[in-house]
């Protein structure tokens, strides 16, 4: 009993520092589900008998870049005068990003181990590029 009448309090602490964090925004959301398909490419992408496994990581990443082109980072509520200017670099540098994803996608199909890998080392150039300059920690 006395463990319980002790876990109590540290349970209602755990709970209040979830409310304190906040919950993620839509777009963290998405880029959540991108990033665990990327993950997981990461480690097949050059096998070829993970060719269907590979097209279905690749759709997901194809989805939440499109959904997430149409989203704005957090960083845009920062830049005042200049949001305009930022935004369109945001959606310039994810339809770059879309487009290596569709490279990605025909290396994977036409069996091209070789673009497939240098596709994908190019997407993970881009993601740490827009991380450094769209992303707020």
């Amino acid at each position: 009993m006395k463990v319980l009448k002790n876990f109590i309090p540290f349970a209602a602490v755990l709970c209040l520092g979830g409310v304190a964090l906040g919950e993620d925004t839509p777009m963290e959301k998405e880029m959540g589900v991108m990033n665990t398909a990327y993950k997981a490419l990461k480690k097949s992408v050059e096998d070829p008998a993970q060719k269907a496994e590979n097209l279905k990581l690749i759709a997901d990443i194809k989805k939440t870049t499109e959904s997430t082109a149409k989203m704005e980072p957090k960083m845009a509520a920062d830049q005042g005068a200049k949001k305009a200017e930022f935004l369109a670099k945001y959606k310039s540098e994810m339809a770059e990003f879309g487009k290596v994803v569709d490279a990605l996608e025909a290396a994977v199909k036409s069996g091209d181990t070789a673009a497939a890998k240098a596709a994908f080392v190019k997407l993970g150039e881009l993601k740490k590029k827009g991380h450094e300059e769209f992303k707020k920690d």
